[in-house]
């Protein structure tokens, strides 16, 4: 299968719920929560393929990220022009489904010069901005932290670009509620396997095994066309 026909593919997954979506047809996934003085938004940037030989088949270039997004809010206008980004992997959304149910916060960091945008980071431990690994100094510190209730808050300390320093107290935090934190898991563990591209990559197997269903023949036993054989 060409990678240009994925897109193709893929819309024809709406069919499964009685939709078709045409190639043109664009959906802008994502989870708002207001809170107090930050906007706190979570949306998916799915992964790239690349071919693999000349045989039609491909797997992927780049896999996706969650990307977080806070924006601060003033007297009730949001200040769009500070919003600030970090973008997840997989691994660290694991780590935040693992670490946080147990109590433990996690602490996330980033260098734009290393990293660029979204890009891998500390994990786990502290530091801050007293250095990242490498010996230099992150651009951005996401800390995810158990409060009370069962909530948990998102902050996000960023290097301010006016005065070359942390914003400190002043970073950007949002509180989510117990239920709010509920969904945000089960959006990470729907997402997951679409950032890693194996829905895509699954089906497109499934649709290529699918004229083995009519040969006839059963495998191994030599006759007629069955499906290939398959180790256990």
């Amino acid at each position: 299968m060409s990678i240009a026909s994925l897109s193709t593919m893929t819309t024809r997954r709406g069919l499964a719920s009685g939709r078709n979506f045409n190639g043109n047809t664009r959906s802008f996934p994502g989870y708002r929560v207001f809170g107090e003085s930050t906007l706190f938004n979570m949306k998916p940037i799915l992964p790239t393929f690349k071919a693999v030989g000349n045989q039609g088949a491909f797997t992927v270039a780049r896999e996706g990220k969650l990307l977080l997004e806070l924006t601060p809010r003033v007297n009730g206008a949001f200040m769009w022009d500070n919003q600030q980004n970090f973008a997840l992997s997989v691994e660290e959304l694991a780590l935040i489904q693992h670490q946080l149910p147990a109590g433990h916060p996690v602490e996330l960091s980033r260098r734009m010069d290393v990293d660029g945008y979204g890009g891998g980071g500390g994990g786990g431990g502290g530091g801050g901005f007293g250095g990242g690994a490498g010996g230099g100094n992150p651009d951005k510190v996401l800390f995810v932290e158990p409060t009370d209730g069962a909530s948990v808050t998102f902050s996000l300390d960023y290097v301010n670009p006016e005065t070359g320093v942390g914003m400190g107290e002043e970073m950007q935090k949002c509180k989510l509620m117990a239920g709010e934190f509920g969904v945000v898991q089960t959006l990470i563990t729907y997402i997951t396997p679409h950032l890693l591209g194996w829905p895509v990559m699954v089906e497109c197997n499934n649709l290529n095994s699918l004229p083995y269903a009519g040969g006839g023949g059963g495998g191994g036993g030599g006759g007629g066309g069955g499906m290939p054989d398959v180790p256990f």
